[in-house]
């Protein structure tokens, strides 16, 4: 298992468009990926509609989990996202 730390910058949090993109990540790759933010149950980062009920609002500590062949591969690719204007 392997996990990364970050925090929502995005003004308007992890909303739909961040959330198709984190999907998007997903999908190539092999490993099961999740989503935690406070004492939230962890939610699929295979479903926008999960991401997004987490509501993540600007400031919040998020943590990306992947367990698999490539988990640290696709979490290098989801950090991609984030720092590359994803809103995270």
């Amino acid at each position: 298992m392997t996990s990364s730390h970050m925090v929502v910058r995005c003004e308007h949090g992890l909303h739909a468009r961040v959330a198709a993109q984190v999907v998007n990540v997903v999908r190539d790759h092999e490993s099961e990926v999740f989503v935690r933010c406070g004492n939230c149950p962890k939610a699929s980062a295979c479903s926008i509609l999960a991401l997004i009920t987490l509501g993540a609002s600007e400031g919040t500590h998020i943590e990306i989990i992947a367990e698999g062949p490539d988990e640290a591969a696709v979490i290098k690719a989801l950090e991609g996202v984030f720092e590359g204007g994803g809103g995270v």
